[in-house]
This record gives structure tokens, C-alpha cells and sequence, in this order.
């Protein structure tokens, strides 16, 4: 079964501020969206309360303490209990992959199971935020792809998504 985290960050590690993105890039979201289609999507609450409701045509599984029910998404106390219902999912559904979307906390927790990286490396290291991804080496992982994307009308900044995949 393949573990992804999918987040977009800077060479600091930053992917949030004030509970939303630090940036605007249109062209990562419509590849957000595209990655995540009719996968399992593990959430915390925090981001979850970000983007404001369920995501559409993708299982949703919020962790969270203070939530008991969310309508749309399926509401676990803890990240083995997400990752119970996101295999369940991907059984049934005929799917191999659960994406870790966010936030920080939830990146941490999940870190020792991801086994793909799908990082959009955004060209903005001079912003700074309050929500940071959780330091990492590569050193254990092979890129796999990459597409840049140019400043422009729709994005704010240059970036770059690149896949990897751990080492076996």
C-alpha cells in the first residue's frame, strides 16, 4: 500500500500561515486536486477547518478530538484509526494509495509510514508562516518526476513538483 504525503512547501519547510496557504498557486491546486481524486485523504482537524468542508469525489477521514461528526468525511480519534479506514477504503475500492494531506501534526505522526513524497517546492523562501513540515533528509528518496511551473497570472510564484519514492 502506498503512503503519500501530498503538501506544497518552500526550502524552509513552510506550508502555512494564519490556518490557509501561504501562497496563491492556482496550477498546485488544480494538481492537488488531480492527485487526490478518488483517493483516501487523511486530514487533521486543523486543516480540515481550512478548507472548510469535505473534498469532493474523495473519501475524507478527519482526525480530530473535538469532532464527532463530520457530514461527508468519516471522523477517527487517532492517525492508526485513519489509516484503518483509508486501507478499508482502498480495499473495496480497488485503490493502492492513502495521501496524508496536513497538516503539520498529522505529516509528523504519519512520517515513519509515507513511503512516496509528492512535494510541489515553491520558489518563495522568503515568506515565513506559523506552520512548518517536519524537518527531512532525501537522502533516502528517489526522485521519480518532476514539472516546473513559471510564475504567472495564476501563481504567485515559480515552483516545481517533484515525486519520490523511499528506498527499499
Amino acid at each position: 500500500m502506498i503512503i503519500s504525503s501530498l503538501v506544497a512547501m518552500n526550502r524552509t519547510l513552510l506550508i502555512g500561515k494564519d490556518n490557509d496557504l501561504p501562497w496563491h498557486l492556482k496550477d498546485d491546486l488544480a494538481h492537488f486536486k488531480n492527485y487526490s481524486m478518488n483517493k483516501p485523504i487523511v486530514m487533521g482537524r486543523n486543516t480540515y477547518e481550512s478548507i472548510g468542508r469535505p473534498l469532493p469525489n474523495r473519501y475524507n477521514i478527519v482526525i480530530s478530538t473535538t469532532f464527532n461528526k463530520v457530514d461527508g468525511a468519516v471522523v477517527v480519534n487517532n492517525l492508526p484509526d485513519a489509516i484503518e479506514a483509508a486501507k478499508k477504503y482502498c480495499i473495496e475500492n480497488n485503490q493502492d494509495e492513502i495521501v496524508i494531506i496536513g497538516g503539520a501534526k498529522i505529516f509528523a505522526l504519519a512520517k515513519d509510514m509515507i513511503n512516496k513524497l509528492v512535494i510541489t517546492w515553491v520558489e518563495a523562501n522568503e515568506l515565513v508562516g506559523d506552520v512548518y513540515y517536519p524537518s527531512f533528509s532525501l537522502e533516502n528518496w528517489v526522485e521519480q518526476s518532476q514539472k516546473p511551473f513559471k510564475k504567472n497570472a495564476d501563481n504567485d510564484y515559480d515552483f516545481v513538483i517533484k515525486e519520490y519514492l523511499l528506498k527499499k
